[in-house]
């Protein structure tokens, strides 16, 4: 007779997780960052990163049981959004002061991408969230690289932080 079919083992997701984890704890170095990169330390920074990393975490832990997916979105979407238009209204050097690891973190975000388009394809279900947070990295990559290279003055024209 036919032999039902066996449920294969489904595997716990393992990069997703593990990116979100890297990505956490770039935020949680928010101190040896800023010294290695000879910035200030700035309190405010401080505390908004160490909520990020454990919203970060968070995520991961989500994202470990295959779910969570949303929440690392709106981690990414808000925190980027964030950095930008607060670097936009106090001026170059703020949104590099505020997250000394700019360019880890954004490396991090669009290698996030991939394992859940790759998990996303095998279980049939749809990418266009991973695909268009793919897209929304890359926009911001090019915004951030545009706000360094014209270093702009900002509305409330504050001044450098000092050391």
């Amino acid at each position: 007779m036919s032999r039902p079919e066996e449920a294969s083992p489904t595997r716990r997701p393992f990069a997703v997780p593990f990116i979100l984890l890297l990505i956490s704890v770039t935020h949680l170095a928010y101190v040896p960052l800023a010294e290695l990169r000879q910035m200030p330390i700035l309190p405010p920074a401080l505390v908004l990163s160490v909520l990020l990393g454990a919203g970060y975490a968070y995520a991961a832990r989500l994202a470990r049981r295959g779910e969570g997916f949303e929440v690392a979105i709106n981690l990414v979407v808000g925190e980027d959004l964030g950095v930008l238009v607060a670097g936009l209204i106090l001026g170059h050097p703020w949104g590099e002061h505020l997250r000394p690891g700019t360019a880890v973190i954004l490396v991090l975000q669009f290698a996030l991408t991939f394992p859940e388009i790759w998990r996303r394809q095998e279980s049939g279900r749809p990418i266009v969230a991973p695909a268009r947070l793919a897209w929304f990295v890359l926009a911001y990559s090019l915004a951030f690289a545009a706000y360094i290279a014209f270093k702009p003055e900002g509305l409330w024209r504050v001044g450098a932080p000092g050391p």
